[in-house]
């Protein structure tokens, strides 16, 4: 079974330009070429990192969410929901903008992912990758936007009924009937599991899906720049130096926990012995949610009430990473043909110069060599 390589893997194997990207941009010294710099500099630099959120797992415990623990647990999510670190959001824009992913045809499942920075290339199997996020990377995929696989069983209608929601709202649909356990489960999927910049308010369709995979299936995003966490884990496995890098943490706002079902507006929660009156540390988290917010009204939650959970299934989270190598290869494929046009009008012009040299009968100056200093 042979690997297949991504388009944007080919590409950069395929490049016959030597341009040095320009030596006085500080993120230069990442950069072996001037295509990798640029798609850089295009797409990945102005993204804002997605600040992570990480699960207290006590919270689960002293607010019985019992059956949340074990959904995560047999979703072997329950290690990764919780991750905290610090970040380095620079090197995690430089490695997404080089990253490609490697996969077999006949197995998505076995992928490599490949990165560099500088003249260092790094690659990363799928053991390593399931051994730093405690994963199981077994199981069905499911690509947002694609119909679910027929096994899963999965109507629409049904879904909604299921998890006590409107099935008439269109693709965002409110989620104040939740109960408390899918309320919470949502709230992980949007802000830790597939973390995305706006919408975290409502379930939208792809949420739906995954929703139902996650507590019916038995045994088996503006773009921001997601999983930062995970990238410090894969840098310090690789050994990568992080001493000159730009370094965040994370605040206690940044925890999902008691507060966080108050702010989600689960009734007859008293916070720190004064009742149900929102405290400091809660207008903070919502004051970071509206920030976080910029592009799409988050709808607030409201009061949710309980039920009972049956056993869930395993989620396959290539998912995302699939999508985001294919933005990857868009981008530069998109910046591929932007360079070609600009070689073809340069070219054109030269022509035209030489043209009105020739006619007027003046000798053409001679070129600078750019190799010279």
């Amino acid at each position: 079974m042979g690997r297949t390589k991504s388009t944007a893997k080919r590409a950069r194997q395929g490049e016959t330009s030597m341009e040095q990207p320009p030596q006085d941009h500080p993120m230069a010294r990442f950069f072996t070429n001037l295509v990798d710099f640029n798609n850089y500099i295009i797409n990945f630099s102005p993204r804002k990192e997605i600040t992570p959120r990480y699960l207290s797992m006590s919270l689960l415990d002293t607010q019985n969410f019992h059956n949340v623990r074990r959904i995560l647990s047999r979703q072997r999510l329950d290690i990764f929901v919780a991750l905290r670190d610090r970040f380095y959001p620079d090197l995690v824009a430089i490695a997404y903008s080089t990253m490609t992913i490697d996969s077999n045809e006949e197995n998505p499942s076995q992928f490599t992912i490949n990165f560099s920075l500088g003249n260092n290339k790094y690659e990363l199997n799928v053991g390593e990758f399931c051994h730093l996020t405690h994963l199981n990377w077994r199981g069905t995929i499911f690509k947002g936007g694609d119909n679910p696989p027929s096994d899963w069983n999965f109507n629409r209608i049904e879904a909604c009924h299921y998890f006590n929601l409107d099935p008439n709202s269109g693709n965002k649909i409110p989620i104040k009937p939740m109960n408390d356990e899918y309320r919470l489960l949502h709230y992980l999927l949007v802000w830790v599991i597939l973390p995305r910049t706006h919408n975290h308010g409502v379930v939208m369709d792809d949420d739906l899906v995954i929703l139902w995979a996650m507590k019916i299936q038995e045994g088996s995003t503006t773009l921001g720049l997601p999983y930062v966490i995970l990238w410090t884990k894969i840098f310090k496995h690789l050994n990568i130096d992080l001493s000159n890098s730009i370094e965040k943490g994370l605040k206690e706002t940044n925890c999902i926990k008691l507060t966080t079902l108050h702010k989600m507006g689960r009734g007859g929660i008293a916070i720190q012995g004064h009742g149900n009156q929102a405290q400091p540390q809660v207008q903070e988290e919502e004051m970071q949610d509206q920030a976080q917010d910029v592009q799409g009204q988050e709808q607030p939650y409201e009061h949710i009430g309980s039920s009972n959970v049956q056993e869930p299934s395993m989620l396959d989270l290539m998912q995302e990473l699939q999508r985001i190598n294919s933005n990857i290869t868009r981008s530069q494929e998109e910046n591929q043909r932007n360079f070609t046009r600009m070689d073809r009008q340069f070219a054109r012009l030269n022509r035209q110069v030489e043209g009105v040299y020739a006619h007027l009968g003046i000798p053409q100056p001679p070129q600078e060599n750019e190799d010279e200093d």
